[in-house]
């Protein structure tokens, strides 16, 4: 794995002995620091209503690669993966295919390539519903800012900017082909593998499969990977 982040012993503790972790390239907090492109503000206040984070609390997580512990959060409006230095906010480098691993094993989060629901090739993080070894389930976290409204008239009144939650959109990957955005429609779903169709349609109906729940969606991802 390449360019994964490398936080020295001589800036932290959290990060010691990370050179020992199956990393070919390190990159360190000084280094980092000098791309004032991406962090810029990090650390600034930011008075806008609404959040640019589904969870605004740092958890414990390792990188895929390394045993050390961690302290990240998504940010779901500029889609980074910061991490909290002795209360400095800094950002992971991404790259395609690391994973982050919460380390109480209930998220997980993959910066993946892929096709969103408008055909646009895309590259981010996307958060793992349903993770086996031949079809995987991901689901995105976008926030996006709502701009401010002026009042047009007398009789209207004026509205802040402010960050919004995007609805959630999800994605499957089957084998080794590309991830592609999944309809929550049962006759999507079903199509999945055109061969099994009928077995998924039994599973769907018997286990009484909600597409809006992601335990659900872990379940019908398990059971399809099963069939492979």
């Amino acid at each position: 794995m390449k360019k994964i982040l490398f936080l020295s012993i001589s800036l932290t503790a959290l990060f010691s002995n990370f050179a020992e972790a199956q990393i070919n390239a390190q990159q360190t907090v000084n280094d980092i620091v000098t791309n004032e492109r991406r962090f810029a503000d990090k650390n600034a206040v930011d008075k806008t209503a609404g959040s640019k984070y589904f969870n605004e609390t740092f958890l414990p997580a390792k990188i895929v690669g390394s045993n050390e512990i961690i302290l990240v959060r998504h940010n779901a409006y500029t889609d980074d993966m910061e991490v909290s230095v002795n209360d400095d906010i800094k950002i992971v480098p991404a790259e395609t295919n690391m994973v982050i691993n919460m380390v109480n094993g209930s998220i997980s989060y993959e910066y993946v390539p892929y096709t969103n629901e408008k055909g646009v090739k895309k590259e981010g993080y996307l958060k793992l519903v349903s993770n086996n070894p031949k079809a995987k389930i991901y689901k995105s976290e976008v926030v996006y800012l709502k701009p401010e409204v002026h009042p047009a008239s007398g009789y209207d009144t004026y509205q802040p900017a402010s960050y919004k939650k995007a609805k959630d959109e999800y994605f499957i990957k089957i084998g080794d082909s590309e991830i592609k955005t999944l309809p929550l429609k049962k006759k999507a779903i079903v199509s999945i593998v055109p061969e099994k169709e009928k077995e998924i349609a039994s599973f769907i109906k018997e286990n009484k499969i909600s597409f809006s729940e992601d335990a659900d969606l872990n379940q019908l991802g398990k059971f399809i990977n099963s069939l492979m």
